[in-house]
């Protein structure tokens, strides 16, 4: 077992060997899923608006790193064409974003650090952790803030509603209680403290509602029951080659 060090880019993370808590879905369909997960990559830079307003919450020191403003330039002109081109040229590995998609995402994450920024403080942001469970398994997570001394992870949801009714649907949809049962369990495989699992949700349009939400053991019980299963079923594959792809789908309740 070991944690990884703290130097680790969120890119090089992604590219470490184990399994994550995003690869469930994968795993969710079946073991070749996941065997084949290049399959369906995207690929290349992509842009994820949440990941800029993680950035401004958590690491805004290295934001220039990751992410540039697309300059407001008339590119139906020669000279807005070759000053864009320029701009294009000298973005590198960085993901450009609008000035208006800069200006929402500083919003948001100003009422983030006005809400939570109390408990965003005494932890660590964006580490990554692997641990290797009894059954050979490369288990890692990159916790979004981890309070070691308190054992609280911190997970920071930008979302369309964050009303509780409606994220509570989103956690059930996204299979979120599956990830807090995957980072208390892999920092627990550590031997750090890890009992609670804290979302902080952000809305995505004005006035940009931020909400605390603690996830309830009921939930976090549930996620552990259904990413055991998979990697059960993962296991079984690895011993036999063979995985189960076929399954069965009905009519929705309201067909008659």
């Amino acid at each position: 077992m070991k944690h990884s060090p703290k130097e680790m880019t969120n890119a090089a993370y992604h590219a470490a060997d184990g399994i994550s808590s995003s690869h469930f879905s994968l795993l969710a369909e079946s073991p070749l899923h996941f065997q084949n997960r290049e399959c369906f990559s995207l690929g290349g830079k992509t842009f994820d608006f949440g990941s800029v307003v993680h950035k401004l919450i958590l690491e805004p020191d290295t934001f220039d790193q990751e992410f540039a403003i697309a300059p407001e330039l008339p590119k139906n002109t020669k000279e807005g064409k070759a000053a864009y081109e320029s701009f294009l040229e000298a973005l590198g590995e960085r993901c450009a974003l609008t000035s208006s998609e800069h200006d929402q995402a500083i919003k948001m994450a100003r009422n983030v650090r006005m809400i939570a920024g109390g408990l965003l403080q005494g932890g660590e942001a964006e580490q990554s952790y692997f641990a290797k469970d009894e059954d050979g398994i490369i288990r890692k997570c990159r916790p979004d803030y981890y309070i070691q001394k308190s054992g609280i992870l911190i997970d920071i949801k930008t979302t369309r509603d964050g009303m509780d009714y409606s994220f509570a649907k989103s956690i059930a949809e996204y299979r979120y209680d599956r990830q807090a049962a995957w980072y208390i369990d892999t920092l627990t495989l550590l031997g750090l403290p890890a009992k609670r699992f804290v979302f902080v949700t952000v809305e995505k349009s004005a006035p940009y509602m931020v909400r605390v939400r603690e996830l309830d053991t009921a939930s976090i019980d549930k996620g552990r029951a259904n990413y055991q299963q998979l990697l059960k079923e993962y296991i079984t594959f690895l011993e036999t080659g063979r995985a189960q792809i076929v399954k069965e789908i009905s009519l929705p309740e309201w067909a008659s």
